[in-house]
């Protein structure tokens, strides 16, 4: 064998050989028929794992399921000794699956070779042609339909299964269970996930399930309301100072009743002298013992029916004021300044439309219309229309979160800083807001005008006058 001459006869001689092989046109037909009847096989096992896969672990989180009752029969047994150790159950079958789908894959090669070789077609053509297919035919004959059916009755799939799947559970435990070890250990090692999920990620969730049909528009609103519920602060959506409706120590009890019936109040704060001394809360319920009494001459001190009130700074979370609701038993709070000053006030029924929208009561068909539009694309806004409403209506962004200004008339004096006089225009993001009224140096009213050419020359707001 040290001879060189020899050893290049042997090779010859192999060379020689194979090629005779690969140019013989004899072809084994019976070797070829078990071949694809092992593909088969081998197709059909790996569909039984992929099946046994979704049937078992979809039980995983139901195992009351099969205890109901008591345990129906053997089969049931067997699922529910399996799932007490799911690591070993998943490594199971995938050893199982993974073996089927190698066997295949080698059977599936060696048939297209003898199949090359006698025909003599395009290796690179005939190669290519088996990977397609037989990708194809294991995803949807082994993966995705078997799938389908044990998602469809994970029990009854399971059950049929379970006798064969426990029979390799028990065969392969020296493999599985010392995959399933070294998962632990791997997972021990490997720097753990941030799987928090946060706020952006639920909302886009809904947004998905409501183009996909899962939820409806006024779900995924509600959603979102209540995820940005704990950021809101009680300044956004309280009724400001200039809208309040209150009684003072000095109304008679025939004023107080005609407040009642005009505003469909049945709480209003009690004050003294202004709004910046609120001595509690008026409950229209406690008045209406007098009503049977002479009005004209019956006289009320106030201050021995008003409730305590609650006083809350304009920076509070709504999730931390609906908290003192409860603790406090009240529906409503007098907010305060810095300077302890009235801000406004606030309502159990404000924090309730935050998060389910506007809630009409048996007076909301005498609520005012906050804005008026016009065939000519023309709109008349009252000042205290929010932003985010006014938003929807022009399908535009105004606003920003680092934004003072909550309404239409603090967008206004945030852009001239001063009170402007009717007829004054201010262009602001690409529309032209033109003063309509001013009452006791408030704005009332504004026309609204969007002008689209403008919207991107107008970088900055830009003031002339009429």
């Amino acid at each position: 064998m040290d001879d060189p001459d020899s050893f290049q006869f042997i090779l010859s001689f192999l060379i020689q050989a194979h090629d005779a092989t690969l140019l013989d046109g004899s072809l084994d037909t019976v070797d070829l028929v078990l071949q694809f009847f092992f593909i088969v096989v081998g197709l059909i096992f790996s569909a039984l794992f992929s099946g046994s896969e979704v049937a078992f672990f979809s039980l995983s989180n139901q195992q009351d399921v099969l205890t109901e009752g008591g345990i129906s029969g053997s089969a049931d047994e067997l699922i529910l000794k399996m799932l007490e150790r799911p690591r070993r159950l998943l490594a199971t079958i995938l050893i199982g699956n993974t073996f089927a789908n190698i066997i295949t894959s080698v059977l599936a090669a060696v048939a297209t070779g003898n199949i090359v070789a006698y025909f003599g077609f395009s290796e690179i053509f005939v190669y290519t042609l088996e990977v397609l297919v037989l990708t194809f035919m294991i995803l949807i004959l082994s993966e995705i339909t078997p799938k389908i059916i044990a998602i469809n009755d994970p029990l009854k799939s399971a059950r049929k299964i379970s006798r064969f799947i426990y029979g390799l559970y028990i065969i392969l435990l020296p493999l599985s269970k010392l995959i399933a070890n070294s998962t632990i250990s791997l997972e021990e090692r490997l720097p753990k996930p941030d799987s928090k999920m946060t706020s952006e990620d639920i909302m886009t969730m809904a947004e998905v399930s409501e183009m996909e049909g899962s939820i409806k528009s006024d779900e995924r609103e509600i959603i979102e309301n209540v995820i940005e519920f704990g950021t809101t602060s009680v300044r956004e959506i309280m009724t400001s100072r200039v809208n309040v409706v209150a009684v003072s120590t000095e109304n008679s009890l025939n004023e107080v009743l005609a407040l009642i019936r005009e505003k469909g109040l049945s709480r209003m704060p009690l004050y003294e002298n202004d709004l910046d001394n609120i001595l509690g809360i008026i409950y229209s319920k406690d008045v209406l013992p007098y009503i049977n009494s002479d009005i004209e001459r019956t006289t009320i001190n106030w201050r021995t029916i008003a409730r305590k009130a609650l006083f809350i700074p304009a920076t509070k979370k709504l999730d931390d004021l609906l908290r003192d609701f409860q603790q406090e038993k009240t529906h409503i709070a007098i907010v305060v300044d810095e300077y302890g000053g009235t801000e406004g006030l606030i309502t159990l029924d404000d924090i309730l439309e935050e998060i389910v929208g506007d809630i009409s009561d048996e007076y909301g068909e005498n609520e005012e219309q906050l804005y008026t539009q016009f065939k000519n694309g023309v709109y008349v806004f009252d000042a205290k229309i929010d932003l985010d409403d006014m938003e929807e209506i022009l399908e535009i962004e105004l606003t920003a979160d680092d934004d003072d200004f909550e309404t239409l008339g603090g967008l206004v004096y945030h852009l001239t800083e001063r009170i402007p006089n009717v007829g004054e225009r201010v262009y602001y993001k690409g529309l032209e807001l033109t003063i309509h009224s001013v009452q006791n140096n408030r704005v009332r009213k504004l026309r609204v005008k969007l002008n689209e050419d403008d919207a991107k020359q107008q970088k900055s707001p830009v003031k002339d006058k009429e």
